[in-house]
């Protein structure tokens, strides 16, 4: 007979207390093996209080959370509560408490995503920070509400929001990113900035993060704009009047980035979000740093933008301009109205922005990985020496969309998912809201409006062996055979792919992003054998990390000159 929730907890051993545990899934699945089935892991509801929900651990019980070690922290939510949570995190979980509820079966997961319905909800627009700069800063993708919805939110954020702005903007944004073969097309724009930036490696060896951020916008200008900012070469120059010329580049740059750091700080204090709720007209040391950065964002890249138009009405634009993600979105919103230019001009630099740092982060634990493991770093290498003499451009010296593909170089892309399993770019591999409807989750009835992340197991020695060894090879199908009827088999579930979330709110420039990723890789490994010369630092355990996505302090580097 079915063995109720009451008596499961009885069964295990429950007592009554804050501190108690709920079983684990191999708990759960001897229950089972013993005749005793249970419809999956109990929910387990950890302490919170009004406003700062489970965020002081002495009365919550949760661990301790940094920025530092936010792999940890998930590994031990789940040993401490089990794979079925619901924990207090303010700004981002839902009511007074700040609710939200934490699962790791992507199987359950795709169960919010069937829900989405026609607008759905996400992670970003619990971004109240840039919410609140969008506002204040006289964005156009705001607009002002017929009436105040349930919260009291009285405007809308478009593609900050959920409902028909944000489908609107969205639906604009992602045509010519998602296609693939629009994404294809893009290619020859970036990998000409990967050349560029691979060029003068040696001379960031000491800031190998600086480097990482500068090669992402250089990537993505040319995309973008279809235009090669340099900003790797113009960096490390010693020429005065160069440095002077690229000199916004690098400002935007470090403001983007800026955005996302100050962001991630304030999340740790739930004062900041109650001072924003409660005292809006109030700024604090920190929002106010925020919004500085973001302004500058704003006003540096919403001029190239601007100054990219004037010379397309000017018919000044040279062919790889032409071909560029801007020069279409300019056509498209010209021929359909559907949004306005101002309206495209600041989608653009959405796009911009955001796309600095998440490409940043994703590709330097891709390059630490490799210089941790130099017998990865030569297999790949050969293999792309392989694929360039067979498919490369300019007579076998250019990276291009074959080389870089999964059929003719698949051992980049085994690294390329062993580095998301590894060091995922975010604490949790998605984060949905079921704003459709209420929905069942391991036989438990979660209301409407209430908000869902799955967490990461893939790092987790209880679903994989070794897991801080870096092994391509896990990715290949006989490794994904060799799991299947096994517990470890959800790591080859889909949801578990990428660091781009799933559903009708994927990162829209998932494909644009990817093809940098593996460019840049590629150029690196061809033109340089990488390491790392501090003795000190052999494996994962020596590298820290810090969040905004999550990144890798990465060492000095050594880069040899290959050929």
């Amino acid at each position: 007979m079915m063995l109720s929730r009451s008596t499961a907890k009885a069964a295990i051993g429950h007592g009554g207390g804050k501190s108690r545990l709920i079983p684990t899934t191999s708990t759960i699945h001897r229950l089972k093996s013993s005749g005793c089935p249970v419809t999956g892991p109990i929910l387990k509801k950890v302490p919170t209080l009004p406003f700062v929900g489970s965020m002081i651990p002495q009365h919550s019980g949760v661990p301790v959370f940094t920025r530092q070690r936010q792999y940890e922290f998930n590994s031990e939510m789940r040993q401490k509560f089990g794979e079925f949570i619901r924990y207090g995190i303010p700004g981002f979980g839902v009511g007074l408490h700040g609710h939200m509820y934490t699962i790791f079966d992507p199987n359950e997961m795709a169960k919010v995503v069937r829900s989405e319905g026609a607008y759905p909800s996400g992670l970003i627009e619990k971004l109240w920070q840039w919410r609140r700069a969008m506002l204040e800063s006289g964005s156009v993708l705001v607009s002002k509400k017929d009436s105040s919805s349930s919260d009291g939110e009285s405007h809308d954020y478009g593609l900050f929001d959920k409902g028909e702005g944000w489908k609107r903007h969205r639906t604009f944004l992602q045509t010519g990113m998602l296609d693939p073969v629009a994404a294809r097309g893009f290619l020859p724009g970036i990998v000409l900035a990967a050349e560029n930036a691979s060029s003068v490696a040696p001379l960031h060896s000491h800031n190998v993060n600086e480097y990482m951020n500068y090669t992402a916008f250089d990537m993505f200008c040319s995309f973008m704009f279809g235009k090669q900012m340099n900003t790797t070469s113009t960096s490390v120059s010693t020429d005065p009047t160069v440095k002077g010329e690229n000199k916004e580049n690098e400002k935007f740059v470090t403001a983007a980035l800026g955005v996302f750091e100050k962001t991630n700080a304030m999340n740790l204090f739930p004062l900041e979000f109650l001072m924003a709720k409660f005292f809006p007209w109030y700024k604090t040391t920190k929002y106010q740093a925020l919004q500085d950065d973001w302004d500058t964002v704003r006003e540096i890249g919403l001029r190239l933008i601007y100054d990219f138009v004037d010379r397309y009405d000017r018919d000044e634009l040279d062919e790889m301009e032409k071909a560029s993600y801007l020069a279409g979105a300019i056509e498209r919103q010209r021929e359909s109205n559907d949004i306005t230019r101002d309206e495209m001009a600041e989608l653009c630099l959405i796009a911009l922005f955001v796309g600095v740092d998440t490409t940043s982060s994703v590709t330097a634990w891709n390059l630490v990985h490799l210089a941790l493991n130099p017998e990865c770093q030569e297999k790949l290498h050969a293999e792309l020496v392989e694929s360039l003499n067979a498919k490369g451009s300019n007579g076998g010296t250019r990276l291009n969309a074959d080389v870089i593909g999964k059929k003719v170089s698949p051992y980049l892309h085994l690294c390329f998912r062993e580095s998301h399993r590894a060091t995922p770019a975010f604490s949790a591999a998605m984060w949905k809201g079921n704003s459709h409807n209420e929905i069942e989750i391991h036989g438990e009835t979660l209301p409407q409006g209430s908000m869902v992340q799955m967490g990461h197991i893939s790092y987790d020695e209880d679903y994989i062996d070794e897991p801080k060894q870096f092994r391509p090879e896990r990715w290949t199908a006989e490794g994904v055979a060799s799991r299947k009827g096994t517990k470890s088999e959800v790591l080859d579930h889909p949801f578990m792919r990428d660091p781009f979330s799933q559903g009708a709110r994927r990162c829209p420039g998932s494909r644009v992003a990817t093809n940098e990723i593996h460019a840049m890789i590629s150029q690196l490994v061809l033109d340089w054998k990488i390491s790392v010369p501090d003795e000190k630092i052999n494996s994962l355990d020596d590298i820290t990390y810090d969040a905004g996505p999550i990144k890798p302090i990465i060492p000095e580097l050594k880069f040899e000159p290959r050929r």
